[in-house]
């Protein structure tokens, strides 16, 4: 009777086991297919940087080669329309993506979606954040990288009212000069991984018939296995009233994640009364992922083994007495026997456990220790399993990216990823911590509230007696302050202090920049160095002060850069010297065009502490790679014209020519003859 009453209480025990097993199944199936969701949301922004950086980098492949191959038999202007046309027809992101290139003047000179706008500046182009980023696609092409991302909004296809979220990748075509981009509105690739995150989830399928459907907040039934004859329907539109009803209360009675009893749908669409449902709302699309109950073979196992129960119980009940019988006999017979050696036995066992408890008390203690050890790091701390899911954080984690634990555990930390390392660098890193065991450097990752910054990063795995990983442990520290002083130091070193213009190094770095690019590509873009001073500035210093003297450079050095392309480079070298940087394709004009402009601008009085000054300037005009390929060697003969500008009166501009070099050579002949006078190191017999 005791077995029969123990295997009926085993049975109900296992059922109980087996129906939480059930529910704790529905529970871990939504919360895995909602972590894919969120996950597959979260990298919609990566998807769209890494194809549109793979698009712009085939794109400028193509027209490399169809350069290289005709550079030197077909006329320029045909081969640069060959150049766009080879690129207008090619689509990506589901056919809304193509390449779009302009030149260095903001200029548009492929735009697919609009050719009639071919031709037509966009430098002025803002955002509704004010943006100007055709600006900034030019900036990019001109940095020393020559490529990079920008982060901007403009209105999206059939929508004039509202501007998107939108990420290009800019590239640069060295040969031309040229901006080749591409890109897409974050929304829209979006929209594009939620097709294939349904997809997911309606091929989600547990035990013999349990599955997960989707429907959304405003009333939508989005997919899923038991509902898939009312996909993309909204509940009201639904033909049966009972239909209508059933998803229309179970909107109403959800408040939160967790279990609820509803009338629902099985797998084959058939109607269900007072279903068990596992529902979890997913933030991300406003969607509410529901799961079912499902039949667990085992719960049939369990009826038919109570069925043989209840059929021998009844032959069993006479052998059980009798059994019982004997065996209280010999128990009592042997209770006697043995009662000294249990007790014995129990003292000893009582110590045992005694012992164990205190060894317990002194690890808890010790983990107690090294919990506060973490917990009161600086560093953020960073724990995952060997499958690379977070199992625990620090408090300085959450300090620093703005995550809660309860939020990042069960995570793949390339939810904290920024966007800013291609591939390689990752596999780089992974690469070190399987082969050494770990990997320390410098990333950029991503804050909560979206905002990028550089960490101080080391992983390292942990391994088993086995050799097998268990674990990956990461440190990190924000170094946003270093990297922004840093910066500050690289700032000031390449800036001259008064005017916070580039100085002399920055110019030598950007000239040797253009100068290599030219003497690849020949044909392509020439460059014009034009150095200028003030005529008779020592006459302002002397009769109102340097004080005075510094804000009249401050103000030429506004004049001067508002005056230049975003492309030009302005710089102040020195005392009243100035050199501009001008890349053009028809170069000369080009200088010359600009000379006669900052001659015009330098004149226009400046009103300086209640005083209207008027100055002139004179300018000499260097080109390369005509003059000289040689950085400091151009610098050294755009000084020589600015000299014989001095020479000839004054506020006027003098491009070099190769006599400029002998008079020089004489004049250092006549260095020590009376009357002369030091320039920049050179003897000159006439004053500047």
């Amino acid at each position: 009777m005791s077995s029969h009453l123990n295997s009926q209480s085993r049975l109900v025990n296992l059922q109980n086991a087996i129906e939480q097993q059930i529910n704790q199944r529905l529970q871990v199936e939504v919360q895995d297919a909602a972590r894919f969701a969120e996950l597959e949301y979260q990298q919609a922004e990566q998807v769209l940087m890494d194809e549109s950086r793979d698009q712009v980098q085939q794109a400028l492949a193509v027209m490399q080669g169809i350069y290289d191959q005709h550079h030197e038999t077909m006329a320029d202007a045909e081969l640069r329309q060959l150049l766009l046309e080879s690129l207008r027809k090619v689509r990506f992101f589901n056919g809304r993506g193509y390449v779009f290139v302009g030149n260095s003047k903001g200029e548009s000179q492929l735009l697919p979606p609009a050719p009639d706008l071919e031709g037509s500046s966009m430098y002025d182009l803002k955002d509704d954040q004010g943006n100007y980023f055709v600006r900034r696609f030019l900036e990019i092409i001109n940095s020393n990288q020559g490529y990079g991302y920008a982060r901007y909004r403009w209105y999206p296809p059939g929508n004039r009212e509202v501007m998107k979220d939108k990420i290009t990748y800019i590239g640069h075509f060295e040969p031309y000069h040229w901006l080749v981009g591409a890109g897409d509105y974050v929304y829209q690739i979006q929209q594009d991984l939620q097709k294939d995150i349904i997809r997911h989830i309606k091929n989600i399928q547990f035990g013999k018939d349990g599955y997960i459907s989707i429907i959304d907040r405003n009333g939508f039934l989005v997919g899923g296995q038991g509902i898939d004859q009312f996909t993309a329907m909204h509940y009201s539109q639904l033909y049966a009233p009972e239909d209508r009803n059933r998803v229309s209360h179970l909107l109403k009675s959800i408040k939160e994640e967790g279990f609820y009893r509803a009338d629902w749908y099985f797998k084959d669409s058939s109607r269900s009364v007072n279903q068990l449902l596992y529902i979890k709302p997913l933030p991300v699309w406003d969607w509410i992922l529901v799961a079912g109950t499902y039949n667990d073979p085992s719960l049939a196992m369990l009826d038919h083994e109570r069925e043989s129960l209840a059929q021998q119980s009844g032959e069993d009940n006479g052998q059980l007495i009798i059994t019982l019988l004997v065996i209280l006999a010999v128990a009592l017979l042997t209770i006697r026997h043995y009662s000294r050696w249990i007790r014995q036995t129990f003292s000893h066992y009582q110590k045992d456990i005694e012992d164990q408890n205190q060894i317990l008390k002194e690890n808890a203690r010790s983990l107690e220790v090294s919990a506060r050890i973490v917990e009161a790091a600086h560093e953020g701390i960073m724990l995952t399993d060997a499958k690379n899911k977070i199992i625990q954080v620090n408090d300085s984690f959450t300090r620093i990216t703005g995550f809660e634990r309860d939020e990042m555990i069960g995570l793949d930390p390339v939810v904290l990823s920024s966007g800013h390392h291609n591939q390689q660098f990752y596999r780089d890193m992974w690469n070190s911590i399987e082969k050494l065991g770990e990997w320390h450097g410098e990333v950029w990752n991503r804050r909560k509230n979206g905002t990028l910054y550089p960490q101080a990063l080391s992983v390292t795995c942990y391994r088993n007696q086995n050799g097998e990983i268990e674990n990956y442990i990461g440190t990190f520290s924000d170094i946003s302050q270093r990297k922004a002083v840093e910066e500050e130091l690289e700032h000031m070193a390449q800036s001259d202090s008064l005017t916070d213009l580039p100085n002399r190094r920055l110019l030598g770095e950007r000239l040797e920049h253009e100068l290599a690019v030219i003497s690849r590509y020949p044909s392509r873009q020439q460059l014009a160095l034009i150095y200028l001073d003030l005529d008779r500035f020592k006459d302002i210093n002397d009769t109102y002060g340097h004080g005075v003297g510094d804000q009249v450079l401050i103000c030429v050095a506004r004049r001067l850069n508002d005056l230049v392309r975003t492309t030009d480079l302005v710089c102040r070298i020195g005392g009243d010297e100035f050199v501009v940087l001008v890349v053009h394709e028809d170069i000369e004009v080009a200088a010359a065009h600009l000379a006669e402009r900052v001659i015009k601008l330098i004149a226009e009085p400046v009103l300086v502490a209640g005083e209207q000054l008027s100055m002139t300037t004179s300018l000499g005009i260097a080109l390369g790679p005509q003059d000289s390929k040689d950085k400091e060697q151009l610098l050294e003969f755009a000084d020589m014209a600015l000299y014989e500008a001095k020479q000839k009166g004054r506020n006027n501009f003098q491009f070099f020519e190769l006599w400029m070099c002998e008079a020089r050579a004489e004049r250092l002949k006549n260095a020590d003859k009376p009357g002369s006078v030091t320039r920049n190191g050179v003897s000159e017999t006439e004053p500047v």
